[in-house]
């Protein structure tokens, strides 16, 4: 898994490529952290080569969420794979922020 991560003045584009798991969350984790102490107050997350992301990942996500919004951040996946627009839809994710398909 590849995180790339451009924070621009109050926008942060994360671009994750390959599959989210347990075993690599630390990284999300650490770069999540980095937009929180920024003075980014959208996320945008590309996740359209993202294969998959496991219960782990969406842990830090949702984790995320809350620190971000409670400071006024905003969330929005700009680009989906299909497997991680089904995933989010499922667990009801597009209803926090908005989920759009690659």
């Amino acid at each position: 898994m590849n995180i790339d991560l451009i924070i621009s003045e109050n926008v942060a584009t994360m671009k994750i490529d390959g599959i989210l798991n347990s075993e690599n969350a630390h990284i999300l984790q650490e770069k999540l952290s980095e937009v929180l102490s920024s003075k980014a107050t959208m996320l945008e997350l590309d996740l359209l080569d993202c294969r998959n992301i496991s219960s782990t990942g969406i842990g830090k996500i949702l984790l995320f969420y809350k620190d971000f919004i409670s400071t006024g951040g905003e969330i929005e996946v700009v680009r989906s794979s299909n497997s991680v627009y089904e995933l989010f839809s499922m667990l009801k994710l597009n209803q926090l922020f908005t989920v759009n398909l690659g």
